[in-house]
């Protein structure tokens, strides 16, 4: 087995970031994003948040140097009374299933979150996808609500799971 090492995002992660989540874009619902993003988008994202100690990005590399997961902490709301708290997302390469990787970008995420200034982190998970909703569970999140066919997608409305984690 390749060892996964994690590490801070950097910009010029941004194609490595796309190659793992475009796929996850184009062929599932897991996000609600339609169109998949370009290399401009990607480094706009990143520089959104270059100063920003709540807005960390970490990614999983492959032994051979390849992106194969990320995670990332984005406000939660644009409205100022929101900054305290944040959205978290993991996404990780089909390859890299069932290796640790996830988890390991959760570690590093919350520790990247620490003296951060958040308050609470949010994740969103659209349902059914028991999977992510053990690793949030494994990482201290509780399931707080369940919003009902509030995404569509690929023609079919989607629910969504909110799970909450102080910090």
């Amino acid at each position: 087995m390749t060892p996964i090492t994690v590490r801070r995002g950097l910009i010029d992660d941004a194609d490595g970031i796309n190659g793992v989540y475009n796929p996850f874009i184009r062929d599932t619902a897991v996000t609600f994003e339609t169109v998949e993003l370009s290399l401009d988008d990607r480094r706009r994202w990143f520089e959104a948040r270059e100063d920003d100690l709540r807005y960390p990005v970490v990614v999983a590399e492959t032994g051979k140097g390849e992106i194969c997961g990320f995670a990332s902490a984005s406000p939660f709301d644009q409205r100022a009374g929101y900054a305290t708290s944040v959205k978290t997302s993991v996404f990780v390469d089909p390859v890299c299933h069932g290796k640790g990787a996830g988890a390991a970008l959760y570690t590093a995420l919350f520790k990247a979150l620490e003296n951060s200034g958040v308050h609470r982190a949010y994740g969103l998970i659209a349902a059914p996808n028991p999977s992510s909703a053990a690793l949030h569970k494994r990482f201290g999140f509780r399931h707080v609500a369940t919003l009902d066919e509030v995404g569509r997608k690929f023609g079919r409305f989607i629910n969504v799971m909110w799970f909450e984690k102080a910090l």
